[in-house]
């Protein structure tokens, strides 16, 4: 809807409206000389209101590689209090996908290549995958209103890297899907038995090495052939979570059949 649909929805003048947009807390999508607005985006404003919450403010980050050079510095020293910090200080007014891509995965990748180059260990390397787990666990939020659809993630067999199917069920997750996250290294009979049991419309297989995103491609086309009218997105190193959103934004309403798309870049 337009900003001045939004605001006799909201019940009040469209320059209340207007303020709330400048200010960043309405989301809105400026188009041409006017601003676009979500239904879902003003219920959910609306249901803040209600409640007496002020919406959170959207934050502008100028420098992701600056704030991702502070987050990499405290996972290299172990430092989980601090490394919860530069996240918190940014959770409230950033999606958590923005963390996923812009923080936190660059900073995974940077002790990825202190560990190949030898200047970290394989334990501080895992301890430091270790802390984001626990971070984006606390970080996740399951809106509410309608469901998006159903979805499984998990990787291909052999994927023994968790933590980008972690932060891909998370991202999903706070876009209303219902997500039935399985972790790591699931034979893909058990990932096809289980989607069918919960009526998924989308399985996603997360890799993080270029073997497994091989694998994940195969997996991919056996199980959209197994289950017509699934979507399998299968993962590749170097896709972000911005472009699973974006794959997964394309599908059908919650209840319509959904198209097969094997093999589909979905997420490192």
């Amino acid at each position: 809807m337009d900003l001045r649909g939004a605001a006799d929805t909201l019940g009040v003048h469209y320059q209340t409206a207007y303020g709330w947009v400048r200010q960043g807390l309405l989301p809105a999508r400026k188009i041409g000389r006017g601003y676009q607005i979500r239904d879902e985006d003003v219920a959910a404003f609306a249901a803040r209101r209600r409640l007496g919450q002020q919406p959170a403010r959207t934050i502008h980050v100028r420098d992701w590689t600056a704030q991702a050079g502070r987050l990499y510095a405290a996972l290299a020293d172990g430092e989980e209090t601090l490394a919860r910090q530069r996240l918190e200080r940014l959770a409230g007014g950033v999606t958590i996908t923005d963390l996923c891509d812009h923080l936190i995965a660059p900073a995974l990748r940077q002790i990825g290549d202190d560990w190949a180059a030898g200047r970290v260990s394989i334990a501080q390397e895992h301890r430091a995958a270790a802390i984001c787990e626990r971070l984006i666990c606390a970080l996740a939020r399951q809106p509410g209103g309608r469901p998006r659809g159903v979805a499984v993630v998990t990787t291909p067999p052999g994927e023994r890297h968790a933590l980008p199917a972690l932060m891909a069920a998370v991202c999903l997750r706070g876009e209303r899907w219902l997500v039935h996250h399985l972790a790591a290294d699931l034979p893909v009979d058990e990932v096809t038995r289980l989607a069918g049991q919960a009526g998924a419309g989308l399985v996603v297989l997360s890799a993080a090495m270029s073997q497994t995103a091989r694998r994940a491609q195969d997996e991919a086309r056996s199980i959209a052939a197994s289950r017509p009218g699934l979507t399998v997105l299968a993962g590749r190193p170097g896709a972000t979570l911005h472009d699973l959103l974006a794959l997964a934004g394309n599908l059908r309403a919650p209840g319509a059949r959904q198209r097969s798309s094997p093999g589909r870049p979905a997420r490192n």
